[in-house]
């Protein structure tokens, strides 16, 4: 259990490929660790920067001493740009799972990347959840990632073969009843993925761990602590 205290959250424009996106960065008021980019989920599917599940992770690791940025992809909230014409790509994204506009975001998650690196000097670790998996991954051979967190990826939709050129630690998080993608077929391509890796498997979280946002969080701090990528020690909850 952990403590969400000792740290400041601050609204950021962040420059993107012609451009502005809005971002929160979050930092320990006493001193960072580490840098900490999390890429949320696709913006049909719950994907903005106070998501569930990125705003309990941005909390935890900046309360233990980590800079964290989150934002939103092009188009969400009050982020420029975004597809030109919505229905057409959500209709697209409903019939056939993906469309080519997605790589606009992925580059906005590029831009996020190069932005925290302006602001802290520290190789930052890399968090995707959901669709925001692949947009970190496409930008690993870049980024000079320390670690890699995925938090249910799905390997059916997205390719991710810039996993294979990047050796840092990775963690690979999930439930046992995600509707985007069976345990079976996701194990299979965990077995393929290069060491050094670590898979932990969480009860009953389907796709979106509402209710198990601690228990996320906690797994990944416990993840970096051991990579000794943070280590700052703190309280016993998380608020």
């Amino acid at each position: 259990m952990l403590t969400a205290t000792g740290f400041v959250e601050e609204n950021v424009r962040i420059q993107g490929c012609g451009r502005m996106l809005t971002g929160l960065l979050a930092y320990p008021d006493d001193g960072a660790d580490c840098s900490v980019l999390i890429a949320g989920p696709h913006p049909f599917l719950g994907g903005d920067m106070r998501n569930n599940v990125v705003s309990s992770l941005s909390k935890a690791l900046a309360s233990r001493g980590a800079v964290t940025l989150a934002f939103d992809y092009g188009g969400v909230g009050t982020s420029e740009g975004g597809p030109a014409d919505w229905p057409s790509v959500m209709s697209t994204f409903w019939t056939k799972g993906s469309f080519n506009e997605e790589h606009d975001w992925a580059d906005d998650a590029g831009s996020a990347i190069a932005a925290l690196w302006q602001w802290c000097d520290f190789p930052p670790v890399l968090i995707g959840y959901s669709f925001g998996c692949w947009t970190v991954v496409k930008n690993l051979r870049r980024s000079g990632a320390k670690a890699i967190v995925l938090i249910s990826p799905n390997p059916k939709q997205h390719l991710f073969e810039e996993l294979s050129e990047c050796p840092v630690p990775l963690l690979m998080l999930h439930s046992d009843n995600d509707f985007t993608c069976g345990c079976s077929e996701l194990m299979a391509w965990y077995e393929s993925i290069r060491e050094p890796k670590r898979r932990i498997q969480l009860p009953a979280g389907e796709h979106f761990f509402r209710g198990l946002e601690t228990e996320v969080a906690t797994t990944v701090l416990e993840f970096l602590q051991h990579h000794e990528v943070l280590g700052r020690e703190q309280g016993e909850s998380i608020h």
